[in-house]
């Protein structure tokens, strides 16, 4: 978890399984050209809502962040185009992104080595 670092990133190999099995799942959806770093993105200016996949992640020792859309689809300009909002890690580490953690209450337990997720109540 990195609120400094802004999405998602997975080592290569996971990254590109993640996407093409988006990408699988959004079939339906038209394309848009790549953005900055977002190598999978979608012209929705015609769309007044869409349907995707649920994403979640399982993490060791049980928690599920379980993601609402606007933390993984996420707005690049002003036409209607949204991108998969995570990326490759040259380095192989993995980061939770602070745009998937908007909106989310993340609750550290440091003593007994625990954390957990839930909504954002503030």
């Amino acid at each position: 978890m990195d609120t400094g670092t802004a999405v998602t990133r997975l080592p290569t190999a996971a990254y590109v399984a993640f996407r093409d099995t988006f990408l699988v799942e959004t079939a339906n959806l038209p394309r848009a050209p790549s953005v900055s770093i977002f190598d999978t993105c979608y012209d929705l200016s015609s769309f007044v809502t869409v349907r995707v996949p649920t994403v979640s992640f399982f993490l060791s020792g049980g928690p599920i962040l379980t993601l609402p859309a606007r933390n993984f689809l996420i707005p690049v300009d002003e036409k209607g185009t949204f991108c998969f909002a995570f990326a490759p890690s040259p380095s192989g580490l993995s980061i939770i992104g602070n745009i998937q953690q908007e909106g989310i209450q993340i609750s550290f337990d440091g003593a007994n080595g625990f954390m957990g997720f839930g909504p954002n109540v503030c």
